[in-house]
């Protein structure tokens, strides 16, 4: 008898158990799925924030697992944080970073996010995918209506660029006019890699300061101008420098103050 009590315990032990399990299980896939990959991170970095309309904006996204292989997706929202506005293209990352630039057009709190997905074998990529990852800090993007200064005027507003040397001594010319006198404009762009060094800028027809830097550790350039322009003043600005990149694509993708962007320049 006693046997049979212990045997009848056993059994109702174990379905309890089972029914406690059944109940958490339930109660995860009855929540949020999202909310279980979704997690803010701060290994986002904005080369400017905030920023104005037409800005370049360079996001860099550390998925901080040193990964060169698998992809990285990096997506910004609409200017009030609807919607993906932005979806860039899947990536490989260098030493787990990868890189984006943002033009935004309009002012805004604009929301970044980014995920690693794992691709082939795990022997041969030992890294796991993260699922989507949100910036904890916005990109803010403020009007620009306080940095112009008078009227504008009858001329129109362009920027255009044309490879002028496409050997190992690599030239580029870019020209910016402006319909309206700004105390603060902005052009970026990047050169592909294979730059040995900084590049030379030399620019006629406005004094604008230079900045380069290295984005991750990559060979490639992020060159920045910043500073005030006159309307209908022509401003050109030439850039020189070395490479050992073959490639036929010698500039990335680059921007100026008023929504202007050039693809990168080619060798004909």
């Amino acid at each position: 008898m006693r046997s049979r009590f212990n045997l009848f315990s056993l059994i109702a032990l174990f379905a309890l158990t089972l029914f406690m399990s059944s109940c958490q299980k339930d109660e995860l896939s009855n929540g949020d799925g999202d909310a279980l990959n979704y997690r803010s991170a701060t290994s986002f970095t904005y080369s400017v924030n905030p920023g104005l309309p037409g800005d370049s904006i360079v996001i860099i996204y550390d998925a901080e697992n040193g990964a060169d292989c698998g992809q990285i997706q990096l997506q910004v929202s609409g200017p009030g944080g609807e919607g993906w506005a932005t979806s860039g293209k899947p990536m490989q990352p260098d030493s787990g970073i990868a890189t984006i630039l943002f033009v935004p057009e309009e002012p805004g709190e604009y929301h970044v996010r980014a995920k690693y997905t794992r691709t082939g074998k795990p022997s041969s990529c030992p890294y796991e995918s993260s699922g989507w990852i949100e910036a904890a800090e916005l990109l803010i993007v403020a009007g620009d209506t306080s940095e112009m200064e008078g009227d504008t005027s009858d001329c129109e507003a362009s920027f255009t660029g044309v490879a002028v040397s496409c050997d190992s001594t690599r030239e580029v010319v870019f020209t910016y006019v402006s319909d309206a006198d700004y105390n603060h404009i902005k052009i970026q762009g990047g050169l592909t890699n294979g730059t040995i060094e900084d590049a030379v800028v030399t620019i006629v027809g406005a004094d604008l300061d230079v900045t380069q830097r290295t984005p991750g550790h990559s060979s490639n350039r992020i060159i920045t101008l910043e500073g005030s322009v006159e309307a209908c003043v022509e401003v050109t600005i030439t850039i020189m420098w070395n490479s050992i990149n073959q490639g036929s694509t010698i500039t990335g993708e680059w921007s100026a103050t008023g929504g202007f962007v050039i693809e990168g320049l080619e060798c004909q």
